[in-house]
């Protein structure tokens, strides 16, 4: 009885400090940790990159992200996306940090060539649901598929044809060759599945937690690594994988 609380004690210090950090350091949110570690762990956003940010508000992954673009004349972009009105934070970000309002969902090319005309770099999914505890990692691998189908235009099948006819795309993805792709997923029933249906897109894919986590959260991060260019071996199209 004594480690299981001794380590629920560490873990809550570490959440404290997190929240303590993002306050005194300018993040909006603690959540800004989650994705310093990754990019610590896998240099997912790279030096004047374009980045797509999907289900952005607060904004603490815009400013990380910002942060990870170098000099401002290095050039590079972050799109921040979320159903939510979106303000870009003052802290760590420029010019160089659009916003958009709307749906993953709903992202077409002719929306996306608004902002760039040749994809992103890097795409990353902060997405989630509100948690109930029910359903709650059905939820998360929805919104892993949409980020998903965004990065390569591959679907992820849970819910059926009907649901495919609204998420599938038809495209073969905004990531490009040698991009990254980075998803929130609640751990369960089918997240191997999903973890699995991403690697034919991508050259390595790995699961990351990470310390910022909440003490009881199921979640971890799904990432791809070097995207495969579309065709190859499966790395493009609009194809499906089955549950």
């Amino acid at each position: 009885m004594y480690r299981p609380a001794v380590a629920a004690w560490t873990k809550q210090t570490l959440q404290d400090h997190f929240f303590k950090e993002a306050k005194k350091q300018g993040y909006v949110s603690r959540a800004a940790y989650k994705l310093l570690e990754i990019q610590k762990k896998h240099k997912i956003i790279r030096p004047g990159a374009k980045v797509l940010d999907l289900g952005c508000v607060p904004g603490a992954w815009l400013q990380v992200a910002c942060q990870q673009l170098g000099p401002r004349d290095r050039g590079g972009l972050v799109l921040g996306v979320d159903l939510q009105e979106v303000k870009v934070p003052a802290r760590f970000c420029d010019d160089r940090v659009k916003v958009l309002q709307a749906d993953a969902r709903l992202l077409t090319p002719e929306v996306l060539l608004e902002f760039t005309s040749d994809g992103f770099d890097a795409i990353v999914s902060d997405m989630l649901q509100f948690t109930s505890g029910v359903n709650d990692v059905e939820l998360s691998l929805d919104l892993a598929g949409t980020a998903l189908n965004v990065a390569t235009g591959c679907y992820y099948d849970m819910y059926g044809e009907q649901f495919e006819q609204q998420v599938g795309f038809r495209h073969s993805g905004f990531l490009r060759p040698g991009g990254n792709l980075v998803m929130k997923v609640y751990e369960g029933s089918g997240t191997t599945e999903f973890i699995k249906s991403m690697q034919p897109y991508f050259t390595k894919v790995a699961r990351m937690r990470v310390e910022a986590s909440r003490s009881m959260s199921r979640e971890f991060y799904a990432v791809g690594l070097g995207r495969k260019a579309p065709g190859v071996h499966g790395g493009g199209g609009s194809g499906k994988a089955k549950r």
